[in-house]
């Protein structure tokens, strides 16, 4: 019985866009290292744009709308980071899912960055509005 070679890791942007995961990525191997780092060359702009063409998000929307982030691997260092939004983070499932999509190892680091913030953490909610005026 043969065993299943892995799969190759990648990088990558991606969204939360009503509870699902949406990736745009890239094999490691076909990614230029630039001051040591390997980062997917697509933008969330870009891509956005191209995901709406597609039907696969919403066109009533902009790219910064949702909670987003982007896998970068740093060479130096041999390891990969999962920046995020704080709403993706708080959720180990949708980690798991992310490093499982990606075929990134389980040491992969996360961490926050103030480019991926959606609105509802720079804004707040309309939920937390109401819950504010309730006594």
């Amino acid at each position: 019985m043969s065993k299943r070679k892995p799969q190759e890791p990648r990088v990558g942007i991606m969204w939360l866009i009503r509870d699902k995961l949406i990736f745009d990525s890239t094999p490691l191997s076909g990614v230029e290292a630039c001051s040591g780092y390997r980062d997917h060359p697509g933008r969330h702009i870009d891509v956005w744009e191209l995901l709406q063409r597609q039907g696969k998000a919403p066109h009533e929307s902009e790219y910064e709308e949702y909670p987003r982030g982007r896998v970068i691997y740093d060479g130096a260092a041999g390891a990969f980071t999962l920046y995020a939004d704080k709403c993706i983070l708080d959720c180990k499932d949708l980690i798991a899912e992310i490093k499982h999509t990606l075929h990134l190892p389980k040491n992969t680091k996360t961490g926050t960055d103030p480019h991926y913030r959606c609105f509802r953490c720079l804004y707040g909610s309309d939920e937390d509005d109401d819950d504010s005026d309730s006594e």
